[in-house]
């Protein structure tokens, strides 16, 4: 627990009405009125926090080049290697951008007594979470919260800000039109959860529209969706959704190649979010394509990750207490099962059903727990936080948290548990200290 924690702790301890009721007083945004919010902040050392942002961007941009590094820029070789299915790989080779992979993502971490340790890393405009930067402002209105934040120089990045400032900066024109594309048939499922995401960039000052991709046409050289002409499209498509709707896509991506709009981010982002990546990164054969540097970098953010493979399978049933089996493009913690919290024989049946089916293993990570007061009952309750750091174009783009109780399930997922809450966190300059870690999986 660093300084700064431990103060705001104990003046939510001694006294439960002011500090400790800062999140229940703020008046929020529309963005988060419906939001399942932790009873407070937190807080991290700016010098952990910049460290950990720059070795996620250094990672990043190692990620984006194994295509090159290790299949010579075979992208289908490279899909295979992933375990990806077959019939998809064309579409991510015919209709890659042609450029660089954007630097836009959120990465999950779980941070223990040595570090932060990278449990996924969400590559794609579609990512969650972008809303919780807009509590910054709400708390600082409070009385309390702000003399708070006053008296300990606490620092913030509105990711919400960043994402519009990136928007901006890649549109054609000056007052670019976002549109946030679906797969067809998603938009019903999606346009709730995904206001708080529409709100956000409208409120910075983005027009926004929302579609499928059997709304978009092309029409003299300008990419339509619906009835609006679109600057930027906001990719919350899979390219699995793509099958059967190529000409949507083509349409979008001459679009793209014609400078006349941005597809935000390409189908080759994919690559990069397939938990397979980072297995392939993890692996020692990965060694003779990393510089001392790079190994290096990995080795500290990197928990051990493989791909499972038969060959595999014995050596993970028998280290079933700190391994977890996550499919390499599941989402919402479909799929995980964590070792330590099934039987031998659960486990042992998983890791054969699964083995060569696009799934991970990775080593488990103990994470240490946030202390939160409860403001009703005055209660000191250990929560483990996933934390969520946003990158984009321009460096470190905000967080993002979300926290389960140390007595939970240990499958932190907002969307999948109601026990979970979310939050924000913010700078400080405070020393660390220890904190006590607890068993749990993280899932988006």
């Amino acid at each position: 627990m660093n300084e700064v924690t431990a103060c705001y702790v104990e003046q939510c301890r001694k006294d439960g009405r002011g500090l400790g009721q800062a999140v229940a007083e703020a008046r929020l945004p529309v963005s988060l009125r419906d939001a399942r919010l932790l009873a407070r902040p937190l807080f991290i050392e700016e010098s952990v926090l910049r460290a950990t942002a720059d070795d996620l961007l250094s990672l990043f941009d190692i990620l984006a080049s194994l295509p090159d590094r290790l299949f010579d820029g075979d992208v289908e070789a490279y899909w295979a290697a992933l375990g990806g299915e077959p019939r998809l790989a064309p579409l991510l080779r015919c209709f890659s951008s042609g450029r660089p992979t954007a630097r836009f993502g959120r990465a999950d971490l779980y941070r223990d007594g040595h570090g932060f340790s990278l449990l996924e890393f969400n590559v794609g405009g579609g990512v969650g979470g972008i809303e919780l930067g807009e509590l910054v402002r709400p708390l600082l209105a409070v009385e309390s919260f702000a003399r708070f934040a006053e008296q300990h120089s606490l620092g913030h990045v509105r990711t919400g800000e960043e994402v519009a400032k990136t928007l901006r900066a890649v549109a054609p024109r000056p007052s670019p039109v976002v549109a946030l594309v679906f797969a067809p048939g998603a938009l019903a499922r999606y346009r709730r959860p995904l206001a708080p995401t529409v709100e956000v960039l409208r409120g910075h000052g983005l027009e926004v529209v929302l579609g499928e991709l059997g709304d978009v046409r092309g029409s003299g050289g300008r990419l339509l969706v619906g009835p609006a002409r679109v600057d930027v499209v906001l990719r919350h498509f899979a390219v699995d959704d793509t099958v059967g709707y190529e000409d949507r896509l083509d349409t979008i991506m001459r679009a793209h190649w014609a400078g006349n709009a941005t597809l935000w981010t390409g189908l080759e982002s994919t690559l990069l979010s397939n938990k397979g990546a980072l297995a392939l990164l993890s692996d020692p054969r990965c060694d003779a394509v990393l510089s001392a540097r790079e190994r290096r970098l990995t080795d500290r953010i990197l928990p051990w990750t493989r791909l499972l493979t038969t060959a595999l399978v014995d050596r993970c049933v028998a280290e079933r207490e700190h391994l977890v089996l996550k499919p390499c493009r599941g989402f919402a913690g479909a799929g995980i099962v964590a070792g330590w919290a099934c039987s031998e024989q659960q486990w042992a049946d998983a890791l054969r059903r699964h083995a060569g089916q696009g799934h991970t293993v990775q080593r488990r990570i103990v994470p240490c727990v946030e202390p939160v007061v409860d403001p009703e009952t005055g209660a000191t309750e250990d929560w483990v936080p996933v934390w969520g750091l946003f990158v984009t174009p321009y460096g470190y783009g905000g967080n993002a948290v979300r926290a389960q109780p140390a007595t939970g399930s240990g499958i932190i997922g907002y969307s999948t548990d109601t026990a979970t809450r979310a939050t924000v966190a913010f700078s400080c300059r405070a020393a660390d200290h220890s904190v006590p870690p607890v068993s749990a999986v993280v899932a988006p």
